[in-house]
């Protein structure tokens, strides 16, 4: 297996056997890091899967409908980003 860390911010997208979400990625799969949002390729080579940021190029070339996905997966982890660094308010 090669890299399941986001090239990015270093997230583990390994979990329970799936990467990204997935028991088995293909080729050229797209998913986004639930750590920076980073939209990601997954790519396999000889020294097994890798992730790498996804191109402007890539991510247009998508279907509509995977765009969108993508769009609010990414606003889903950006909130959750800011829910977390937000600090705690004593009522």
């Amino acid at each position: 297996m090669g890299g399941t860390n986001c090239p990015t911010c270093g997230t583990q997208l390994m979990d329970g056997g799936k990467i990204a979400g997935r028991r088995d990625p293909g080729a050229q799969d797209v998913s986004i890091c639930r750590g920076c949002a980073e939209i990601l390729v997954l790519t396999r080579s000889a020294q097994g899967l890798t992730l790498r940021p996804t191109s402007a190029t890539e991510y247009l070339e998508l279907p509509e409908d995977a765009q969108s996905l993508l769009r609010v997966a990414h606003l889903l982890v950006r909130r959750q980003q800011r829910l977390v660094r937000a600090p705690r308010q004593l009522h």
